[in-house]
């Protein structure tokens, strides 16, 4: 899966960590807190668990693709 905001970042996850990990359990798109709008636009895309080293949070989320990868 890969996450794109507005201004181009990109944030990267495999299918077995989503599916097979407490962290991608806890991966989610927001689009309010506390019932008001978000400060850091209408979506984003938040990991709190996550064990990277990088961020995996995606301000501004502009689009979310499911690719199949195959040799």
């Amino acid at each position: 899966m890969i996450a794109t905001a507005r201004d181009g970042y990109r944030a990267v996850f495999s299918w077995p960590e989503l599916s097979n990990t407490a962290g991608g359990a806890q991966v989610m798109v927001g689009y309010e807190r506390d019932g008001a709008p978000l400060a850091d636009g209408p979506l984003v895309l938040l990991a709190p668990a996550d064990e990277r080293s990088g961020p995996r949070h995606v301000k501004l989320l502009q689009r979310i693709d499911v690719r199949v990868l195959r040799e």
